[in-house]
């Protein structure tokens, strides 16, 4: 691995079962720093995040909802103010549910840039939506990557936000950060070529990149050196933890309902190209440390109880066993 710095920047909600295989995995591939934002946790992820600040995994930052801005783009714009951030050789900003899948070389983030060209001062690479392979129940001893196989099509994407893209990039080349790409304030004259922005195969994207747009076009979509895997559902019991989480880009909390769910649940295609040997490891490392081991424990069952209370809802017991939503009559 190099000695860059590769900083991972995130904001997180209630992601606790989640959050060590989360770090381990992309600690694996080579990122060396990660900043991250919560707000508003009840699960214990905060926690979570506050003793492994503690230890040296994360930094921090309490990041409540506020009344201008949602949480997301709030995180995104403090962290564009921190010397520390603005400062790091490669920053790629992602969700607590996606994870950076390397497929050349080693599998590693480096081979990711050494994949592309020297100059390149933006990667963005394809989102690939993954399923919830029928799963109905929350498995918290089990990795979120060996347990959703499934995905959606690269070809003929079933929705319009598959072709959706991050971006791993150079801060110190671009004005701000947002959610799926580094941006340039209205001020700032954009002139053909003035970055080198391509995509995850290496080939250099259209100049409208550098003005607009988060979705790759037919010509530019790619996904044979890397994809950013989106656990966007994972089992029907975890999609109604997330029903009442909620979105972090969105004061609208009901945006994740169940047609989210119908939207998202792609299964249309086998995908195990993540690479996943080496994680477990990860997390067991991290949880040698007993605080974090307390805390992780109490946010299982946390989540736990929180599910056992929603099947008391017939609607949603009947979702969780049988995979159908009927919704009440009028």
């Amino acid at each position: 691995m190099s000695t860059a710095r590769k900083m991972v920047v995130t904001t997180m909600k209630n992601e606790g079962p989640y959050l060590l295989e989360w770090i381990a995995y992309h600690r694996m591939i080579g990122f060396n720093e990660f900043t991250i934002f919560s707000n508003d946790c009840t699960d214990g992820t905060n926690l979570m995040l506050n003793r492994l600040d503690q230890m040296g995994v994360v930094r921090h930052f309490d990041n409540p909802l506020g009344p201008r801005m949602d949480p997301q783009r709030a995180a995104y714009s403090r962290a564009n103010r921190q010397d520390e951030v603005r400062s790091a050789d490669w920053v790629l900003i992602i969700d607590a549910d996606e994870f950076l899948n390397v497929k050349v070389g080693d599998g590693s983030v480096d081979a990711l840039i050494a994949h592309c060209p020297t100059e390149a001062d933006a990667i963005s690479i394809n989102w690939r939506f993954m399923g919830s392979c029928g799963a109905a129940h929350m498995e918290p001893d089990a990795l979120v990557t060996s347990r959703f196989t499934r995905g959606s099509s690269f070809d003929r994407p079933e929705n319009g936000l598959i072709w959706g893209y991050k971006t791993l990039f150079r801060p110190s080349r671009f004005d701000f950060f947002g959610v799926h790409r580094p941006k340039f304030r209205k001020d700032t004259e954009i002139t053909p070529g003035m970055r080198l922005w391509v995509n995850s195969d290496g080939k250099t994207m259209r100049d409208r990149v550098l003005e607009k747009g988060w979705r790759s076009s037919a010509d530019e979509v790619a996904y044979d050196a890397a994809q950013v895997n989106h656990y966007a559902v994972k089992s029907r019991e975890e999609f109604l933890l997330k029903r009442l989480r909620g979105t972090a880009n969105s004061k609208n909390k009901d945006r994740i309902d169940m047609g989210y769910w119908e939207k998202f649940d792609i299964n249309t295609h086998e995908d195990k190209s993540i690479r996943t040997d080496g994680v477990a490891e990860g997390v067991a490392d991290l949880l040698q440390d007993a605080d974090l081991a307390a805390l992780h424990r109490a946010c299982i069952e946390s989540c736990r109880r929180t599910i056992a209370y929603q099947m008391q809802d017939q609607k949603l017991a009947d979702f969780v066993n049988d995979g159908v939503w009927q919704e009440a009559a009028e």
